[in-house]
């Protein structure tokens, strides 16, 4: 052997020697070391890892519930406390009405995050609260903690201006055929938000009045419609922070730790799931970018604008905009020019971007990075984010919002996607076409002027206006010429507040009773289950909002009408 060999063979032997010397001098340490890993392991999987599997898995296996959840409490294992924790959380929006609930949609509270925020504040393990040393056991308080952690708003009144010029025609006794032009004004009022108090930050909302402009042709010229109110120009979170809040109930409880307060609100982050990226997807359909620029390079829609039932709560509930499957990380586009009126955290929205543009607003949720600041001047296609995964999210998507007035609109009618079924989908009503087809029928509704109040009312509320006049058909055979009252009953096609012959509905406006058939689809469309008829659904007597009207013969007849504007229109 020479001597290069032998020298390996020694430097292996020396090692070999000092290897097992190093071993059985930190053995003794090891096993202790090890077992106290493992311990810590189990310790976190008990106190985290099991209750939240017992609460995930409520809804989808409850044959297999875990009863880790209660591990540890005074509680006996009880999976009634689940839905009492369902029940608590749904309080957040009890005494909301629609018009407010929308404009607080990011604040919602979810009850798996409540349930387990409120086993860990009172978990004696991580809070030694200075008022009882001698509690051992985790003892549940879903109703303390709730008034805790619920939301709280702050309102103001304002109202509506709208100033509008119509057209009227008068026939003279020489049978002489006149337009006149004149002016109505009227004021809607609306309930806007003011201040939103949250566990993630406090939020003031700022607004100033404007003012936009429509015109219309019409046999006098053009009709110039004024809108005036306040638009919302930005919201100022009022911690520097996010998250001070729960902070500032985490020290109440005793968590004074940072390091502490930081896992906690780590770990409760994953629970702020509203089920977005669950829903209704939309397969092989491509934007086609118009008044407004696509917002993000993926074009796979995960789920889609509507009504839709959460997938862990099974309460129905508005999907505002459309999710957007895309990998973390990719570039978010403005949709149009505008300026930012608000970049950071918000709720369930996770990192969140609100752009104000003209007459119009669009909302970019679950950014992993802002790239703008509130106040910014933007421009259509410039990079304002990166998309990601946070808030309210289950996987990685950009949630993208429509908004005009502060009310959600399906964003992917702005990109050229049409479907004929959707009532709740505002379409332009065609009223050359409309006018032809009515006055074959002899119809009153067969005006240039009364066909704008419809139009005009089917937009603000977001509903189909074919489906207002198909209602005309089954409510007064569309108001034929030939009726002697057709004068009075052309004011209330749709026998809103019950008829056209008598009280309120015997007062109206044909304008101001479009807009309360709307504002009537609209109510009693929310909580429509997914395999029901949309029509059908309006007259169903197991709806919960209530019925437009009884018998089978109306969804019959507005069903048969429908279809035939549908066709009509192509």
């Amino acid at each position: 052997m020479d001597l290069e060999n032998l020298m390996k063979l020694n430097g292996k032997r020396i090692l070999k020697k000092a290897g097992k010397a190093i071993l059985k001098a930190i053995l003794p340490y090891l096993v202790p070391i090890l077992g106290i890993a493992l311990l810590l392991f189990l310790m976190y999987f008990i106190v985290f890892e099991m209750p939240k599997q017992a609460i995930m898995d409520t809804f989808t296996s409850p044959e297999e519930r875990s009863s880790g959840f209660f591990y540890g409490t005074k509680e006996d294992v009880d999976e009634q406390l689940f839905a009492i924790y369902q029940d608590i959380a749904n309080r957040w929006h009890a005494e909301l009405t629609a018009e407010q609930e929308v404009q607080v949609q990011p604040y919602a509270l979810n009850w798996q995050w409540l349930a387990q925020v409120d086993r860990s504040l009172n978990d004696p393990s991580f809070f030694n609260t200075f008022l009882d040393k001698h509690v051992k056991e985790v003892v549940l308080k879903p109703e303390e903690t709730f008034e805790e952690v619920r939301p709280k708003f702050t309102w103001r009144n304002s109202e509506v201006l709208i100033s509008r010029e119509i057209c009227t025609r008068t026939e003279g006794e020489d049978g002489e055929v006149s337009y006149e032009k004149s002016r109505i004004t009227e004021s809607q009022p609306v309930v806007l938000l003011q201040e939103a108090k949250t566990i993630q930050n406090n939020y003031r909302y700022l607004y100033t009045s404007e003012t936009t402009t429509e015109s219309t042709s019409s046999s006098c010229g053009e009709l110039i419609t004024t809108i005036t109110g306040d638009e919302l120009q930005r919201i100022e979170p009022m911690y520097s922070e996010d998250w001070e809040p729960l902070r500032e109930i985490l020290l109440a409880h005793g968590a004074t730790r940072v390091e502490d307060q930081d896992f906690l609100l780590e770990y409760w982050l994953s629970y702020l799931s509203d089920g977005d990226g669950e829903g209704n997807s939309l397969i092989e359909w491509s934007p086609i970018s118009g008044n407004l620029i696509w917002p993000t390079d993926g074009t796979k829609i995960t789920s889609t604008f509507g009504n839709r039932v959460h997938p862990i709560t099974g309460i129905i509930k508005l999907h505002a905009g459309v999710d957007i499957e895309v990998p973390i990380g990719t570039p978010v586009y403005a949709a149009k020019s505008g300026k930012v009126i608000f970049a950071d955290y918000m709720g369930n929205a996770g990192k969140a971007i609100m752009l104000q543009h003209e007459g119009i607003e669009t909302r970019y949720y679950h950014l992993n990075k802002i790239k703008v600041e509130p106040g910014q001047e933007v421009v259509a296609g410039e990079v304002i984010a990166e998309s990601g995964n946070t808030g309210g999210s289950t996987g990685p998507h950009l949630h993208f919002e429509v908004r005009i007035n502060g009310e959600p609109v399906n964003p992917l009618l702005y990109f050229g996607y049409t479907d004929s079924s959707d009532i709740l989908t505002y379409r332009p009503l065609d009223i050359p076409l409309m006018i032809a087809w009515l006055n074959k029928r002899e119809s009153m509704l067969a005006t240039e002027e009364i066909l704008t109040m419809i139009d005009n009312a089917a937009k603000s509320q977001g509903v189909d206006p074919y489906l207002l006049i198909a209602i005309t058909g089954a409510e007064q055979s569309f108001v034929p010429k030939s009726n002697k009252y057709a004068d009075k009953i052309v004011k209330n096609p749709w026998n809103v507040f019950g008829s056209w012959k008598e009280g309120k509905g015997s007062k109206l406006t044909t304008q101001e009773a479009a807009e309360i058939a709307a504002k009537t689809i609209v109510k009693l469309s929310k909580g429509k289950p997914s395999d029901a008829n949309s029509i059908a659904w309006l007259s169903d007597p197991m709806n919960p909002s209530g019925v437009y009207a009884t018998g089978s013969n109306w969804v019959k007849n507005v069903t048969s009408f429908y279809q035939q504007l549908s066709d009509l229109r192509g």
